[in-house]
């Protein structure tokens, strides 16, 4: 079973992805914002973050910056899940995120993407590390 923290402020989709993820057979770690998404990375290490893009408190562009500059699971894939036009989009991939699925997500859309990056040759090729304490 493969672990994915969802970084999502709206407590509907955030629901939603856990719900979906759930039941595709993942193991679902949540955070509402990038602040606590780090938090949450500094705990564990999933496999693939799902990022909204805009949210309060620390915002999905400024979570890919922190954790690059922190060095914190910089090596675990990011699929960002935002309403966000194609700039922010842009700049999302420039600091490193590898897809995005455009808000209203479709979930089985979703599902694929995690378990593209989960459990397919791309993940077994990569060496993710622990989380640092």
């Amino acid at each position: 079973m493969a672990t994915v923290l969802v970084i999502e402020d709206d407590p509907d989709m955030r629901e939603l992805e856990r719900t979906a993820l759930a039941f595709s057979g993942h193991e679902v770690m949540l955070a509402c914002n990038g602040s606590e998404g780090l938090r949450e990375l500094e705990q564990r290490t999933p496999c693939v973050i799902l990022l909204d893009l805009m949210m309060p408190v620390m915002d999905g562009l400024t979570f890919l910056a922190e954790r690059e500059r922190r060095g914190v699971a910089t090596e675990v894939p990011v699929v960002c899940v935002s309403a966000g036009g194609a700039e922010i989009v842009s700049k999302a991939m420039r600091l490193g995120a590898q897809a995005c699925i455009h808000k209203p997500a479709d979930f089985d859309e979703l599902c694929d993407r995690v378990a593209h990056y989960c459990g397919s040759e791309w993940s077994k090729s990569r060496t993710i590390p622990p989380a640092q304490a």
